[in-house]
């Protein structure tokens, strides 16, 4: 069991681990935000991270979320609840429904049904365009290989843009697993750049990149990371 104290510890050790990767890149550590992710983690666990003051708190499982939606609907209304995992079409309402933000938007389908469904409750959600920068069969999101744009991506981003509902304001990705954590900063330095050039070449104006979990956030904030989600070494392992 995960004390409060030991949350407390773990995330001073994160924090100070963040402000040191934000100086080495010559980057302020206030425009990183950490997102706590509480997948199979109990509503004591998520009440002492808000009490601790996280702001963002990612959720991979919509039906998980519903069992313990109360301690984020009393939460103070800065906590920003996250979206961050694959959503099956049958699962979006909950999303729309429930959370403040879906970082892991993988498919046209997807954006398409989540933007109907929000037009029927006259809200808003911003989301993140999920890549799958590491070209993996066994993951979600349009595929990127190194920073070339696919004609694939660019027709369903040409449709995605006309969602009234979807305020699209950055890229997300989870690249291959790995224990060194500097082989994933070719992957967040790619990221980076496709967000540059949709910038600059496609009209848009993104802001946030959503890379960078526990084994490898420092690299993903020296290459621009404005979200890093972490999970296991603040919350401890999936039991």
């Amino acid at each position: 069991m995960i004390t409060h104290e030991i949350l407390q510890e773990n995330l001073e050790k994160i924090q100070s681990a963040m402000s040191e990767s934000a100086k080495r890149a010559g980057r302020k550590v206030h425009d990183i935000r950490l997102m706590a992710v509480t997948k199979l983690k109990s509503v004591d666990v998520i009440q002492s991270l808000i009490n601790l003051g996280i702001k963002h708190i990612g959720e991979n499982y919509p039906d998980e979320t519903i069992q313990k939606i109360q301690v984020f609907q009393e939460a103070p209304n800065d906590v920003v609840l996250h979206m961050i995992g694959h959503c099956q079409s049958r699962k979006i309402k909950i999303v729309a429904d429930y959370f403040d933000s879906f970082q892991s938007l993988d498919r046209l389908e997807i954006g398409l049904k989540l933007n109907s469904i929000l037009e029927k409750k006259n809200k808003k959600m911003p989301v993140f365009l999920e890549l799958n920068t590491g070209e993996e069969l066994t993951k979600k999101g349009w595929l990127l290989k190194g920073t070339s744009l696919s004609s694939s991506f660019l027709r369903d981003l040409e449709q995605l843009q006309k969602c009234s509902q979807l305020d699209i304001q950055g890229l997300m990705t989870l690249p291959p697993f790995t224990e060194n954590a500097e082989e994933n900063r070719y992957y967040f330095a790619n990221l980076r750049h496709v967000l540059e050039d949709l910038n600059t070449h496609y009209g848009m104006h993104l802001t946030e990149l959503s890379m960078g979990t526990s084994i490898d956030y420092c690299p993903a904030i020296e290459e621009g990371a404005t979200f890093i989600r972490i999970g296991t070494i603040l919350v401890g392992p999936r039991v």
